[in-house]
């Protein structure tokens, strides 16, 4: 073949809700929608989570009917083709413990002989996610109430002649609100200080301790640089997905046949037990359904409950 039936199983993954390797087992979607990671911020998009149910392995002719479409083989080709994948990945499982698909996971064989099945995050399955992305939080910068009383009396500052008297007033006003600026809460004690030491400037004294106060400010009149209040504020990148949502139907699936007259069989006996049974062409194969649902929701739940007699059946989305 031209392409792996890892390629091929990790196709129908994008389009089914449920894909059975014969003899190997079955991948079940589970979707989920979009989340808002309220710590980091992160908006992921919706996603489908792939689980593996090992006791999935009758065929249902999904696989092996996509394989022989699009590699122009015949169906038992193809189906042989996947049962020998099954088997050579069976194989490795059981003598190494550990097996990996390419884009669709890691299988590790427990203590007791359980399959433990881990996704693969790289590849998001889910079709309403189509060229979605992550996005997070930006911040953006906004200055406080006492950052603009400073910068204005910088600028008053700036714009004063260099009359001593009012350098030093100036001053007085400027350096506590510095201070403010700067220091913490826990900090009063130093802030307390700060207007202490103000206290005893005297606007009377030498020309020699007015100047040295003028130069202290003619440097911060340099230097000061206003760190501003990082605010986060959400943004949300908008994308559009290519897809338009349509009514789907889902259907749980008790089994597959290629005879008609079983088909009809299991048709009759699902209706003996109440069920509103049909069947579902596709592929080479007849489909017999328990049940049809609108809702996906409904029809989970009540998914879980028929394997509780039937671990076989499976959801089918049309």
């Amino acid at each position: 073949m031209n392409k792996s039936v890892a390629h091929y199983i990790s196709e129908l993954l994008f389009l089914h809700d449920c894909v059975i390797v014969p003899e190997f087992g079955g991948f079940v979607g589970n979707r989920k929608s979009a989340q808002l990671n309220k710590t980091t911020g992160a908006l992921t998009p919706p996603s489908k989570q792939i689980l593996f149910n090992p006791h999935l392995k009758t065929n249902d002719g999904l696989l092996s009917s996509h394989i022989a479409n699009q590699e122009l083989i015949s169906q038992e080709i193809a189906l042989n083709n996947v049962l020998d994948f099954s088997t050579q990945k069976n194989n490795k499982l059981n003598t190494s413990k550990v097996l990996r698909l390419d884009k669709i996971g890691l299988f590790t064989l427990g203590k007791e002989g359980n399959v433990i099945f881990l996704q693969d995050s790289s590849t998001n399955y889910s079709l309403d996610a189509f060229g979605m992305k992550a996005t997070y939080k930006k911040t953006v910068a906004r200055k406080t109430e006492t950052e603009k009383q400073v910068e204005a009396t910088v600028q008053t500052i700036r714009t004063k002649s260099r009359n001593p008297k009012t350098l030093l007033r100036a001053a007085a006003v400027l350096i506590p609100l510095v201070a403010l600026s700067y220091l913490s809460i826990s900090q009063q004690e130093r802030i307390n200080n700060v207007y202490t030491q103000m206290a005893t400037l005297s606007p009377f004294t030498t020309t020699e301790k007015i100047t040295e106060v003028v130069e202290i400010i003619t440097v911060k009149d340099h230097i000061i640089e206003v760190s501003p209040e990082i605010i986060e504020t959400p943004i949300i990148e908008e994308v559009e997905s290519p897809f338009f949502t349509q009514q789907k139907t889902y259907y749980i699936i008790a089994g597959a046949f290629s005879e008609q007259k079983n088909a009809n069989k299991m048709l009759d006996k699902l209706n003996r037990w109440n069920y509103n049974a049909e069947i579902i062409e596709g592929g080479n194969l007849l489909r017999v359904s328990y049940e049809s649902y609108k809702n996906r929701k409904e029809a989970v739940l009540a998914l879980n409950k028929i394997q509780q007699a039937n671990a076989s059946a499976w959801l089918l989305t049309k």
